[in-house]
């Protein structure tokens, strides 16, 4: 959402809509066209970062490096950097040379710092590092020591702590004092060697009595994370605990950073997308970066999965081609017993990888939801079974016909929920992404299951009828 242009800051009136962004975009399109610069800044100023980062994403992209440059406040154009998408980023950090970038880069905290430097080239990465104050430099070279996906990766060392022996009312100075601190959302209590010792958070700093030792009022029942923790892990511990920020420490058990609750939003969006992309059969990155044979290349094994399966099917079909020509509107049926029995798939396993992902389901929990989804799986099965065979029945006039197709959509319906959980899960327990069994995995396994399953119960019934 953006403001009105004559407004200030303080002033954030709700319900703006996608319309007045774009109306702004238009703007300030309108005015770096006729090189109003003075006004092009002035709207800018009045503008959150937030809004203008969506507004970079609208206009066309080789106008986005040149606004952004055109923001006159570096602080502003800090926070602006790190709300663009990627795509905008990547344009922005192109476009921007090194003697601009490193006052922006100055400006950040050590994480996001260190975030943007992983986004360059290995040579231009190193030179700009080496441009940085000694302070900021080392706090980059000791955060790129930790892969990018764990709680080192995307710590901040930017947190605030004090000793055991430090009193409430010089907790509180002490606080005051460090203003550049990114978020003091907890006091960390710290001892011998830096060792993590307890948390306090700054209401209970306040409402303790003045002349009382942390080491009184602090929380010893610290929830933290060590370094080469995943950062997946990280968000659960967050999102479970209902935490601001969470520790980190080393393998001694020294605090080296924290993680802040912003970052836990960057991590659990990130990982979804990821997640979404897998189980889809393809790459995050895809779309914007690799050229179309790269694509190809990625989506490849995941489509022969599906390609198998259908071969896979088709010999089924095959083998019981008899009684598809026997009983020609067997065949009528088939896109709808496949495609309801596909649909209860594909629900069952978003809705299991996701738990799986969330930490909300785990594997001790397979048998529940195996036992739950059975029950749902044969509801469903019911209803929509009973749906078809009074179908085929008015449409062929044949009771044994009506019989196999619903016995079969329920069957597979039944059969679907349960592959469908127990596919991710078994994923799982192999130390495999569930993700990648929700895509041509369990919609193959589905198919499959479903072809043999129709063709098997027609062939029962079907002799047993004398059809």
């Amino acid at each position: 959402m953006f403001i009105d242009t004559s407004a200030s800051h303080s002033s954030h009136p709700a319900g703006n809509t996608g319309a007045k962004l774009r109306k702004l975009a238009e703007t300030v399109e309108r005015l770096y066209s006729r090189n109003a610069r003075r006004s092009l800044e002035k709207i800018i100023s009045k503008v959150y970062p937030a809004d203008i980062a969506s507004v970079l994403s609208i206009i066309p992209e080789e106008h986005v490096a040149a606004i952004f440059h055109a923001i006159p406040d570096t602080t502003f154009a800090t926070d602006v950097l790190t709300q663009v998408n990627d795509r905008v980023q990547r344009r922005i950090l192109a476009e921007t040379p090194d003697s601009q970038l490193i006052t922006v880069l100055e400006k950040l905290p050590p994480d996001k710092r260190t975030l943007l430097i992983r986004e360059l080239e290995p040579e231009r990465a190193e030179l700009l590092l080496s441009e940085l104050e000694k302070v900021s430099q080392k706090e980059v070279e000791a955060l790129l020591k930790h892969a990018p996906d764990t709680a080192g990766g995307i710590m901040t060392t930017d947190f605030f702590d004090l000793t055991e022996e430090t009193t409430v009312d010089e907790a509180i100075r002490a606080v005051r004092e460090h203003a550049e601190v990114e978020m003091v959302y907890y006091l960390y209590v710290t001892g011998t060697d830096h060792k993590l010792m307890g948390v306090i958070s700054i209401r209970q700093l306040l409402l303790a009595k003045p002349k009382t030792p942390l080491r009184e009022v602090m929380n010893s029942r610290i929830i933290s994370v060590t370094t080469d923790a995943d950062r997946e892990i990280v968000a659960q511990l967050v999102d479970k605990y209902r935490l601001l920020a969470i520790p980190v420490v080393d393998a001694s058990g020294c605090l080296v950073g924290m993680v802040t609750v912003d970052d836990v939003f960057d991590v659990l969006e990130s990982e979804t997308t990821e997640d979404m992309l897998r189980m889809a059969g393809t790459d995050k990155s895809e779309i914007l970066t690799h050229s179309a044979f790269r694509v190809a290349w990625i989506r490849l094994p995941w489509l022969l999965a599906a390609f198998i399966g259908g071969l896979a099917a088709t010999g089924i079909i095959r083998l019981f081609e008899g009684v598809l020509m026997e009983v020609i509107a067997l065949g009528a049926f088939l896109p709808v017993i496949m495609g309801m029995a596909g649909n209860v798939g594909v629900q069952t396993a978003t809705v299991t990888v996701r738990g799986l992902a969330t930490g909300s389901l785990d594997l001790r929990d397979v048998w529940s939801v195996l036992q739950k989804e059975l029950r749902v799986g044969l509801m469903l099965g019911l209803i929509y079974g009973a749906g078809l065979g009074i179908y085929g029945w008015f449409m062929f006039g044949d009771l044994s016909l009506a019989g196999v197709v619903s016995l079969t959509i329920f069957g597979n319906m039944t059969g679907a929920a349960l592959l469908a959980v127990a596919l991710p899960m078994l994923f799982q327990r192999i130390g495999t992404d569930p993700a990648i069994a929700t895509g041509p995995f369990v919609t193959t396994a589905i198919d499959v299951f479903g072809v043999l399953n129709y063709f098997l119960i027609a062939s029962a019934l079907l002799d047993l009828s004398g059809a």
